[in-house]
């Protein structure tokens, strides 16, 4: 099943011919959703299983960073640093697949920007879940960062400020299809496989309605 719908995924019109071949127009792909949601664990399998598919992760640049942990301009730093990164990728014909929660529309235009100015197709993808799941999920993956001795820059959500960041954040992403008509949902539901919703997932790249 996941192969087919990833043939699917992967069937679109040709953007240029170069040295013979056919180069598909790249797509730019934003996977946003809630903390907890499973945006990264979605693209880090999609770049995985994707010869063309570069992964272009915020948090990941963030912590390349010195004193990333103090200091609050390391942020619009991994921001700069994620923008110059797609540029590169969809410069040299590469899908870049993007997760990374954003509530408010500012830096999801400048990502539809940078798609239009490099001939790419910009896809939006919401992770739509309940939020008592995602919280449960972001508190159980919080304890077991803390019991590796790991940090993240999940960590500036405080353990008090959690369940109101989340609440929070759902309500802003299921009101962003009316600003956004273009939004690809896919439901999460606390049920469902990893498995499930990546061909979940894989279905609306393709461009097909997902059936929970």
């Amino acid at each position: 099943m996941c192969t087919a719908i990833g043939k699917a995924a992967g069937s679109r019109a040709p953007a240029r011919v170069e040295t013979g071949e056919t180069v598909p127009m790249p797509q730019l792909v934003l996977v946003n959703g809630p903390p907890g949601s499973g945006k990264s664990t979605l693209a880090r399998r999609y770049a995985a299983e994707h010869d063309r598919a570069a992964l272009v992760e915020f948090d990941e640049l963030r912590m390349m960073l010195p004193n990333w942990q103090r200091d609050e301009a390391t942020r619009l730093a991994a921001r700069d640093l994620a923008g110059a990164a797609i540029v590169e990728h969809l410069t040299a014909r590469r899908d870049v697949i993007v997760p990374q929660f954003f509530g408010r529309l500012g830096f999801i235009v400048v990502l539809q920007g940078l798609a239009r100015e490099h001939d790419a197709e910009f896809i939006e993808v919401v992770l739509e879940i309940d939020a008592a799941v995602a919280i449960e999920r972001f508190r159980l993956r919080r304890q077991k960062l803390r019991e590796h001795g790991e940090h993240h820059p999940e960590g500036d959500i405080s353990d008090a400020d959690i369940e109101a960041f989340i609440i929070d954040s759902v309500g802003r992403l299921a009101r962003l299809p009316t600003a956004r008509p273009v939004t690809r949902i896919v439901p999460v539901a606390r049920e469902a496989s990893a498995d499930q919703v990546y061909e979940l997932f894989l279905s609306v790249l393709g461009g097909t309605t997902p059936q929970p």
